[in-house]
């Protein structure tokens, strides 16, 4: 036998090692740590788990106080400096949970709990405590906190509403939207009511359908109405499924509740726009059809199914081929061609004109094809509309000949018509331009109307072109005259108006309509001059004439009396005399300038 198994120090020494070695697997093991702080001497000691935990190699550094509070992170620092110092004045516990930096940087958790030593008196002597690391422990808690706080979050902002159910009925648990959507004031009044109170009594067996599948397990859904807590009457959509606890049983129903009064509302205003439209497209004579890639009828409107029906001698029918043989031979290639470049894919317009037998007159027809695809893009058939444009051609054809015959009017009219922009800039001039100011059209309109008017007249037309401005549409100011260039270089009077039509987009423009009316003008300032010439007459007669004449009626008038001698008497006729010679040249003057007074034409016509 080995004397050392005789020996106690051995022993103890190998129990002490055993027990080292088992105290350091179970800090490996619990990611453990114990520390020593002895306040008389200021030492310090770390175990090896607390090395383990810091990710500190113990041969590289020597422990102290400071490389412990450097270890402790930033944030933290401060809390643990004040806690320990609280354990030493205040004598609290020391428990602490704060963050570490390893020596490699990485943030561990840990909670570390110590026992004070004192003396008889109270003072402080040794700290001895140990340190947990609660890393994994902490991240899971504060994932746990954070993914609490996302659903909590979304169970709030979510839109719809969200409520937990006892298995009884009673309204455990809303979201905002839910209270809002049931018209609660808070979750006071509307927590453990029995939500069968909220269902329309006449709906009140499908809420409680998908009530009771969720107690069995299974997932449902369900239309029902709703009446508010304050009477508003709401189409709801409602998805149950079970909720269990830990054991698997089913303790309550969880349900997504939607409103739908929009969707409902909508829906029905589909049907009815379904109906209008179908209502529509029968009343209507224009012809809608589609077929498949066989040439056979999917779906067609009345119209089409009377000329169908009238073509093939029996009423038509979905399903019936489209081409028609009984129709002829060049009917039915014809529309085989139009059918096979619709089902290729081409999108196009035909048009017919032709007699038709049903009703004998010529009709004009507008034909579309447009091929239908599927969601991969496959060509599945074709869709038809055959407009009838018979009125639209007839009025298309009266069009024509309206606008021939204005063309002619507007091209041989004395009229000349243009079409300005507010500042004079011409954008249109009919082609009579050229017959009365020399122009070309082309001419005409690289021209403002400043370039070609009298100096004197521009400042009256660019009040003119102001005025109009302000007139409502199709408004006209009254005609005036204006004096323009004529290409030869003369001066032409024109009589002018202006009609407002900027707004209208057909046109877009001031329209001036002038003519030349130089020959009214100049006769009309001949007839100035002639009127003042005849003014000058009359004066003459009034004042001229007079004087002789009176002298010969006073001259006759002192004859008369008898009381003249024979010498004076002799004077007096001398004087008559002259008188009456100067009377005939005054008459004489009157007679030349009367003359002056008549026009040439006039003269020469009498």
């Amino acid at each position: 036998m080995n004397s050392s198994s005789n020996d106690p120090n051995f022993d103890n020494s190998l129990k002490n090692e055993n027990y080292l070695l088992i105290f350091r697997q179970m800090e490996t093991l619990g990611k453990l740590g114990h520390w020593e702080f002895d306040f008389i001497n200021q030492t310090i000691h770390w175990s090896q788990g607390v090395f383990t935990i810091l990710e500190m190699d113990p041969s590289t550094m020597p422990v102290s106080l400071e490389l412990g509070y450097n270890s402790v992170h930033p944030d933290d620092r401060e809390k643990a400096k004040q806690h320990m110092e609280d354990v030493i004045t205040k004598r609290i516990p020391y428990n602490l949970e704060c963050r570490l930096i390893t020596a490699k940087g990485n943030i561990k958790f840990i909670h570390s709990q110590a026992e004070v030593i004192r003396d008889e008196s109270g003072i402080p002597l040794q700290i001895v405590g140990i340190f947990q690391d609660v890393t994994e422990r902490t991240e899971s808690y504060y994932k746990l906190k954070q993914q609490e706080l996302r659903l909590s979050s979304i169970l709030q902002s979510e839109p719809e509403c969200v409520k937990v159910v006892s298995p009884d009925g009673i309204l455990i648990e809303m979201n905002p939207a839910g209270l809002s959507m049931i018209e609660a004031d808070t979750a006071e009044d509307a927590i453990g009511q029995r939500v069968e109170s909220l269902i329309e009594p006449s709906d009140l067996k499908y809420y409680q359908n998908i009530h009771e599948n969720a107690l069995k397990g299974i997932k449902s859904s369900a239309r029902f109405r709703m009446i508010g807590m304050k009477g508003t009457h709401r189409w709801m959509e409602s998805t149950a499924v079970p909720l269990t606890n830990q054991n698997g049983e089913i303790t309550s129903v969880l349900s997504l509740t939607r409103d739908i009064s929009d969707k409902v509302i909508n829906e029905e205003k589909l049907i009815r726009i379904k109906r209008n439209q179908e209502a529509l497209i029968n009343s209507t004579s224009d012809l809608i059809w589609s077929i498949d890639t066989n040439y056979c009828l999917v779906a067609a409107n009345q119209s089409f199914l009377d000329v169908l029906s009238f073509l093939q001698k029996v009423p038509g029918k979905e399903g019936d081929n489209v081409l028609i043989k009984t129709a002829g031979e060049e009917f039915y290639y014809k529309w085989k061609e139009y059918y096979e470049r619709g089902l290729s894919g081409e999108v196009f317009t035909a048009y017919e004109n032709f007699i038709s037998p049903i009703t004998n007159q010529e009709e004009h027809r507008e034909v579309s094809f447009k091929p239908i695809r599927n969601v991969d893009g496959q060509i599945t058939g074709l869709v038809c509309f055959s407009k009838d444009i018979s009125s639209l051609m007839r009025k298309s054809k009266e069009l024509l000949l309206n606008e021939k015959r204005f063309r002619v009017l507007v091209e041989n009219g004395a009229d000349v018509i243009m079409i300005l922009n507010p500042r004079g800039q011409g954008k249109y001039v009919s082609p009579s331009i050229t017959k009365v100011m020399g122009y070309t059209e082309k001419e005409a309109l690289s021209l403002s109307l400043f370039d070609v008017v009298h100096p004197d007249d521009a400042p009256k037309l660019k009040k003119r072109l102001f005025e109009v401005l302000a007139l409502p549409l199709g408004a006209s100011l009254q005609s005036q005259t204006f004096r323009a260039k004529h290409k030869d270089g003369s001066w032409r009077y024109v009589e002018s108006t202006l009609t407002n039509m900027l707004s209208d987009e057909s046109i877009g423009g001031i329209v001036d309509n002038f003519h030349d009316v130089t020959e009214k003008e100049t006769q009309m300032e001949a007839i100035q001059t002639q009127n003042q010439k005849l003014k000058s007459i009359a004066w003459t007669q009034s004042h001229v004439v007079r004087s002789p004449l009176a002298r010969i009626m006073g001259i006759i008038e002192l004859i008369r009396t008898g009381s003249l001698t024979q010498e004076e008497e002799k004077k007096s006729l001398r004087y008559l005399l002259e008188s009456a010679n100067e009377l005939d040249d005054v008459i004489g003057d009157i007679v030349r300038k009367s003359q002056e007074v008549i026009p040439p034409e006039f003269n020469s016509k009498t």
